[in-house]
Formats: structure tokens, sequence, C-alpha cells
């Protein structure tokens, strides 16, 4: 199962569907980022390997404060 389909799942379950999800991935295509945030993944953020630490750490703040608005 890839992580588009994780995150489609857990969109449609309905103790899962308001998690905040940031998808980790290697896929960089431009296509590849509309779909982690299309309508069926609905992912809150997408993270492009590799990573740094202090980058990851921005995207989980991010995410979480647009969460508390």
């Amino acid at each position: 199962m890839s992580g588009i389909d994780v995150c489609r799942q857990l969109r449609q379950e309905q103790g899962t569907k308001a998690l905040p999800i940031i998808l980790h991935t290697a896929r960089a295509q431009e296509g590849d980022v509309e779909v982690g945030f299309g309508a069926g993944a609905g992912a809150g953020d997408y993270i492009v390997k590799p990573f740094s630490p202090r980058e990851l750490v921005s995207r989980v703040e991010a995410v979480l404060a647009r969460m508390r608005t």
C-alpha cells in the first residue's frame, strides 16, 4: 500500500479523517505533490527526501498551527 493509499484510507475513516498527515517521500514530481494534496489524499504537507531535521520540525509546527485555527 502506498503512502497516498494510506492517506486516502485515513481520510475515509470517521476517527482519523481530521488527523494531520505529512507525506514524506522521494517522489518530487509536480504531479505527485498535487496528488498528495488532492481531494482523495488530503495531506497537510509534503516533504521530499532528503530533508533536514529543521525542515521537518518547521513543517510539523506549521501543520499543527493550521489545526489550531
